[in-house]
């Protein structure tokens, strides 16, 4: 049991320090990410809710249609025209382009599903580390190795190592959606700048596809994600 107990800490520490070094550059780039992502958000956000600059502005072309029309009125050589004393019309009902809606969607989404891998990341090390803790409580090595191999079943019969991978999966869907929403957002500012963008993304697009696949299709495949 001595020998068993060894040779299960070091198959436990090699791949719980690789689960913990995965789960910390899942942190690192989620952390980034989000906070680069929130700019774009808090921006198009505006486009969502009518702005008090256009209603300044509507306001103030109103104002100068009954200035202008006071005015000719009063230089008219007709006395009885009366001059009107009717408010401004009200603003238009703000209704968002579709466009920008969707734009939303996406970058709300792309942020969720980085916050969400950013937590996974975090209670997938908080699991890993009370695997390591419990079972080395433990000197006699039949008590070490009955309860590391009670844990270790436990965890793959809970999927613990399905959900850890997971977590990048995660990120991955993150990032398109807001590559679908930046495509969308500089579609309705400018087609040349579109052009341009749109094709490094399609690129990795498609090499993330290509490198997706090929272990399947190919075992020999040096892209095994």
């Amino acid at each position: 049991w001595s020998l068993y107990g060894r040779e299960a800490k070091n198959y436990d520490d090699t791949h719980v320090k690789s689960l913990k070094e995965d789960m910390d550059g899942v942190l690192t780039y989620a952390g980034l990410f989000a906070t680069a992502l929130s700019a774009f958000v808090v921006n198009s956000l505006q486009s969502l809710q009518p702005s008090p600059a256009q209603e300044t502005a509507y306001y103030m072309q109103q104002n100068v249609a009954i200035l202008a029309q006071i005015s000719k009125q009063i230089s008219s050589i007709a006395p009885q025209v009366t001059i009107p004393s009717t408010p401004p019309l009200p603003l238009p009902t703000f209704t968002p382009r579709p466009s920008d809606v969707r734009v939303n969607v996406f970058w709300f989404m792309s942020l969720i599903f980085s916050l969400s891998a950013a937590l996974l990341a975090i209670l997938v090390q908080q699991w890993v580390r009370n695997y390591m803790h419990v079972f080395q409580r433990y000197h006699h090595p039949l008590k070490r190795s009955r309860l590391r191999q009670y844990l270790h079943e436990r965890f793959a019969r809970w999927h613990i190592p399905v959900l850890a991978d997971a977590v990048p999966a995660l990120l991955h869907v993150s990032i398109f959606l807001f590559f679908a929403g930046l495509v969308d957002f500089i579609l309705n500012l400018n087609t040349t700048v579109a052009a341009y963008t749109i094709t490094p993304i399609g690129i990795s697009g498609l090499f993330y596809v290509f490198t997706t696949l090929s272990p399947v299709l190919y075992p020999q495949s040096p892209y095994q994600n």
